[in-house]
């Protein structure tokens, strides 16, 4: 548990696991305190999103350098942990002079990100394939009379006492429930795939069943989650998709032909 009030869980015990992986993630081992920044020129190019607490917007926190971008000045470590930050569940974290929090409250699906940078490394390239990866299908987006979120005797108490302020909650909750919503721009994409890659090559991997009864914080079904996903992957429609990726990823130049 966490000794800030605002955070469900104790962020430091999240920063030393963090440390703990990049510290064993060679042969041989490595210092956790790792810069963020590639050593190497030729590595896969990799960025993360987390959100800056007093703009309030998206930023890509790169590990490579841009035609007008310098890569993120932090630590893995510390990228990880920016991006970790859900609000309730882990505080923020002070980078230089700007406080961080995780991306997923509005930019929980970065596929328009990834676009966006891609078009920024190489202006001139069309993209061969978008593949994007979803961690479940959601439930429809709709705004109830009252909140679900909020405990029944707490409803119970503000509908005798409070009405307008119970939907007042439930409008709060839709709210946050549409930042944080990945189909909104999924559907975007999916609609007209041809207008961001080549041939319409846009490819959306999403667990449709089981997923949306997991909460964020239940680490626990750990388990269920894998099962599921072996499931979903397994199926017969998948066999296709998979099969197109595989490829496309192999050559991309055949997104081309």
């Amino acid at each position: 548990m966490s000794n800030d009030p605002k955070a469900m869980f104790d962020h430091t015990i999240l920063e030393q696991e963090i440390k703990n992986i990049i510290a064993m993630a060679v042969e041989g081992g490595q210092s956790p305190s790792m810069e963020l920044k590639d050593s190497h020129p030729n590595l896969c190019r990799t960025f993360v999103i987390a959100t800056s607490k007093h703009a309030g917007e998206a930023l890509r926190m790169r590990t490579f350098r841009t035609a007008y971008r310098k890569p993120f000045s932090a630590c893995i470590w510390q990228a990880a942990r920016a991006t970790s930050a859900a609000p309730t569940f882990f505080a923020p974290i002070e980078i230089g002079d700007e406080v961080y929090g995780d991306g997923g409250t509005g930019w929980n699906n970065p596929a328009r990100e990834a676009i966006a940078e891609a078009l920024d490394i190489w202006p001139n390239r069309p993209i061969g394939i978008l593949v994007s990866i979803g961690t479940g299908l959601e439930k429809e987006l709709e705004l109830k009379d009252q909140p679900v979120r909020v405990p029944e005797l707490m409803q119970l108490l503000l509908k005798n006492t409070s009405p307008g302020y119970l939907f007042k909650l439930a409008v709060a909750e839709y709210a946050v429930t549409c930042l944080t919503s990945c189909e909104i721009v999924h559907q975007e994409l999916a609609d007209h795939p041809e207008q961001y890659v080549l041939q319409g090559n846009y490819f959306r991997l999403n667990v449709p069943q089981g997923m949306a009864e997991i909460e964020l914080a239940e680490w626990d079904k750990l388990l269920k989650m894998i099962a599921l996903t072996n499931r979903y992957m397994e199926r017969g429609e998948m066999k296709q998709p998979i099969r197109n990726i595989a490829e496309l990823l192999q050559d991309p130049q055949r997104a081309s032909i």
